[in-house]
């Protein structure tokens, strides 16, 4: 990347980003709309849609690091990553399908889950596949924040396109789940085919190289248990994506029932959106300055903020205090995905230079895994404690105590999981100056490998 003109970059990251617009369009209303749209819309209780969603997230922890392994090893000639980025849109789409558009008769706790696991094979093989990608395409500490970044502004561009249709549709008088659901299903299958191509086309991809070392599986092990750095991004990772799947999971029921503005909740989310996207500029030029570790603790202690804040301010009715509210919470939303994959993309070339392997593609799987975890448990808790604890129940008229349960479940139980990966992250080793250290390492490294050729 360091060699193109501006041009020639510009069109590479957008070549490589555009295709998280579908994956955050279709990922975004698993998170907020499908969990209330299978309970309310298709007559599955809150607690089965929870629990359901909590186990199609951790069959993931099994299938991750698997395919993880798989996309490091097997390569075509074609590239190392371009094969399973193309195998998985038709896998995608089915299930989206399924998912997104069911036959209500068809519909029962046995079908969501048979086709949940298949959309999340799908996007397992796809994600692990185009980040570890990414992780290849530089190696400079700003470049790979500056891809990253890109890729999170494409996916925020999805995120907030998927979210203006429903605000579309209720400004037009179609406020029923199934359409809403149904249309945000349409833009995923649209766009999957179309956005893939550029990527396959435009963006380099490279082989496995021959003489590649094989470390013997018991020692690749041993080297990642005790990879220190590894295991705090995993657990800023893990608690990072806990509180935001609480967010995002209960974002509808607060707005539509705390604050008693079900009118507002879609277009209000849309703008938390909008915010996120303005913002994603102001992160990467903090984590140029301060490193982005620090940019990430900033955010962190932020989001905390404003999260807790909100609690004397929140009443029914006050569309003054959820939008201000929305709209400040929105701006910290892009900073941790974006600077902990960078973050992940730095430590798989200390990796490389310990095990002589790039592992890229179970390293994000286990960034992936633990993201996936966090969100299965944020919601299925969440689901649970709104339920069993304090005795709330979607679209119905709910007492003063389980309002009350749904504003602490929300502000708490975003911001206990975010202070445990503000912890995570005090003193973190590999600041930019160690990871010149470890670049420059592995390029004489190469270089005499050169030589002996």
């Amino acid at each position: 990347m360091k060699s193109e003109s501006n041009q020639s970059q510009n069109r590479l990251l957008a070549a490589y980003s555009g295709i998280t617009m579908p994956m955050a369009a279709m990922g975004m209303p698993i998170a907020v709309y499908l969990p209330r749209f299978y309970s309310e819309g298709m007559g599955l209780s809150l607690a089965t849609v929870g629990l359901i969603f909590t186990l199609a997230r951790m069959w993931d922890v099994v299938t991750d690091p698997l395919m993880g392994m798989a996309i490091d090893r097997f390569d075509t000639r074609w590239g190392r990553r371009k094969h399973w980025v193309a195998f998985s849109i038709p896998i995608l789409m089915l299930s989206v399908w399924m998912v997104f558009l069911p036959n209500p008769d068809l519909v029962t706790p046995a079908y969501l889950m048979f086709w949940l696991l298949i959309l999340y094979i799908g996007y397992t093989m796809l994600v692990i596949s185009h980040l570890s990608w990414g992780a290849e395409l530089s190696t400079n500490y700003d470049e790979r924040s500056r891809l990253f970044g890109w890729r999170e502004i494409f996916t925020i561009a999805g995120m907030t396109i998927v979210l203006a249709i429903p605000a579309f549709l209720e400004l037009n008088g179609q406020s029923d789940q199934t359409t809403k659901v149904a249309s945000m299903g349409w833009f995923c299958l649209v766009l999957f085919p179309i956005l893939v191509v550029p990527l396959l086309i435009w963006v380099p991809d490279t082989k496995r190289s021959t003489d590649a070392s094989t470390l013997p599986w018991q020692q690749a092990i041993k080297l990642i248990i005790h990879n220190r750095v590894l295991w705090r991004l995993l657990v800023a990772d893990l608690m990072t994506g806990l509180g935001t799947a609480v967010s995002g999971a209960l974002y509808i029921f607060f707005a539509a029932n705390y604050f008693d503005l079900p009118e507002h909740a879609s277009i209000a989310l849309l703008f938390y959106f909008l915010a996120s996207f303005i913002a994603m500029p102001v992160w990467l030029k903090l984590a140029y300055a301060l490193g982005k570790d620090n940019a990430l603790k900033v955010a962190l202690v932020y989001a905390v903020s404003i999260n807790l804040g909100v609690i004397p301010f929140a009443e029914a009715g006050n569309a003054l205090v959820l939008w201000v509210f929305t709209i400040l919470f929105g701006v910290a939303f892009g900073a941790a995905p974006t600077l902990l994959r960078s973050m992940m993309a730095d430590l798989t070339d200390q990796d490389e230079l310990q095990s002589g392997e790039k592992r890229a593609g179970l390293f994000f799987a286990l960034l992936t895994t633990t993201s996936k975890a966090g969100a299965a448990f944020g919601a299925g808790l969440s689901f649970a404690i709104l339920e069993l604890a304090f005795g709330f129940t979607p679209g119905a008229a709910n007492s003063p105590a389980a309002l009350q349960g749904l504003l602490m479940t929300y502000t708490i139980g975003f911001a206990l999981p975010m202070f445990a990966a503000y912890l995570a992250l005090l003193r973190y080793p590999l600041s930019r100056t160690r990871h010149e250290t470890i670049v420059a390492q592995l390029k004489a490294k190469q270089l005499r490998k050169d030589d002996l050729v």
